[in-house]
């Protein structure tokens, strides 16, 4: 039997598709999972209660993360080819930012007031990127010493909050120490 999942990217791409659903909540009352596609420029969102396919974003190239915001209004998605965070409305499904970044993102995570993003950089070496979403820009980045990895964007997420966090490197095997991020 040949595996369709030969190659790296493919075996990311399956994994992607199959288990790395982002439950999100776009609307007070409503619930979609969004579906990023790292091998495509597409996201399907999906209506969990009927399983279908109610809304695709196009026009974001190796999409990765994903995040709403707060309020509900907009979705944030890491943008690996153009190193960017892509902003859509969340009613037109249309991109109406793309925010540079300081390098290669991966996976992002919102801060529990809503006022920050934080984006994972899978470089050596590595940091996160702050993003203001008030104004859509990139307000700093935290450098790390390793390649950034998810858990770097969630662990700056939560030492937002002013508690030091932690957080290990899925590319490298190694572990950083995430001191509060400034607000």
């Amino acid at each position: 039997m040949v595996c369709p999942v030969s190659s790296r990217r493919g075996f990311r791409a399956f994994v992607y598709a199959f288990f790395l659903l982002v439950p999100v909540v776009a609307a007070a009352t409503t619930v979609r999972i969004v579906q990023t596609n790292s091998a495509g420029d597409n996201i399907h969102l999906i209506d969990p209660a009927t399983n279908t396919v109610v809304g695709i974003i196009t026009g974001i190239e190796v999409n990765h993360g994903a995040v709403v915001g707060r309020d509900g209004k907009h979705y944030y998605f890491t943008n690996e080819a153009d190193h960017t965070v892509d902003v859509v409305d969340a009613k037109t499904l249309k991109v109406s930012k793309r925010i540079p970044l300081s390098g290669r993102p991966n996976n992002l995570s919102i801060g529990l007031d809503g006022r920050r993003i934080y984006v994972a950089l899978r470089q050596i070496p590595g940091g996160v990127d702050v993003i203001d979403t008030a104004s859509a820009k990139l307000a700093k980045t935290v450098p790390t010493e390793a390649s950034a990895s998810a858990a770097d964007a969630s662990a700056a997420a939560a030492s937002s909050t002013g508690t030091p966090a932690s957080a290990a490197s899925n590319a490298d095997d190694s572990f950083d120490a995430m001191p509060p991020v400034p607000r």
